[in-house]
C-alpha cells in the first residue's frame, strides 16, 4: 500500500521535472531550428533550379542546357529556343537581390494540358488561393488569361492559361515569397 502513496519530496522532484522539460532552452531553440527548416525545405526544386541560386550558380547550371537565346534584365533571365526548334522550350527565372525566387516554364498550350494539370494541382494541394481571370486587347486582337494558384508550404504554385488569336500559352510557375514583391504575381 506504500507503493501507492508518493513522499512530499517525490511529488516536488516530479513538478521540478515537468518544468524543466517546458522550460529547457534546447528544447525551445530544437523547436526553432525545426520551423526554420521546414520553411527551408519547402522552397521549390524543379530539376536542377533551386529558389535561392544566385545568377551565376544559374548561368552555370543552364550551360548544359544548350538554349538557343537568351534574355536579361535586372531582374530576370528569360533562356529559349528558336522558334524552328521542335523543343519550343522557354524558361523564364525570377530574382530578388541576386537569388532565384521564381520560375516559369512553358508547356505545350492546349486546353487539354490547362485542364488535366489543374485537375493534378487541385488533386495535390487542395483549393486554389487565388483566381485570376484576364481579358485584354492586344495589337493582334483579344488576349484571355486564366491563372490559378496553389500554396504548397511556403512555395506558391500556379498554372497560366493564355488564348490569343493566332496560338495558346501554357506556364507552369514556381514562386516564393520574397522582399522585392507580393507572391503570386
Amino acid at each position: 500500500m506504500n507503493d501507492c502513496v508518493i513522499s512530499p519530496s517525490q511529488a516536488n522532484l516530479g513538478i521540478t521535472h515537468s518544468h524543466k522539460n517546458i522550460m529547457n532552452p534546447n528544447i525551445t531553440l530544437l523547436a526553432l531550428a525545426c520551423l526554420v527548416f521546414s520553411q527551408t525545405a519547402a522552397a521549390f526544386e524543379v530539376g536542377e533550379f533551386k529558389s535561392g541560386m544566385t545568377r551565376d550558380q544559374l548561368k552555370t547550371t543552364l550551360k548544359s542546357w544548350n538554349f538557343e537565346k537568351s534574355i536579361e534584365t535586372a531582374d530576370t533571365l528569360t533562356v529559349y529556343d528558336a522558334t524552328d526548334n521542335a523543343a519550343a522550350r522557354r524558361y523564364l527565372f525570377v530574382f530578388c537581390n541576386d537569388r532565384l525566387v521564381g520560375f516559369d516554364q512553358d508547356v505545350p498550350g492546349t486546353f487539354r494540358n490547362f485542364t488535366t494539370i489543374t485537375g493534378n494541382y487541385n488533386a495535390e494541394y487542395g483549393n486554389p488561393i487565388k483566381v485570376q481571370a484576364l481579358n485584354n486587347v492586344i495589337a493582334s486582337g483579344a488576349q484571355n488569361t486564366l491563372v490559378i494558384y496553389w500554396r504548397k508550404f511556403s512555395d506558391i504554385i500556379g498554372v497560366r492559361y493564355q488564348q490569343m488569336p493566332y496560338n495558346e500559352q501554357l506556364t507552369l510557375t514556381n514562386q516564393i515569397s520574397n522582399n522585392c514583391w507580393q507572391a503570386p504575381r
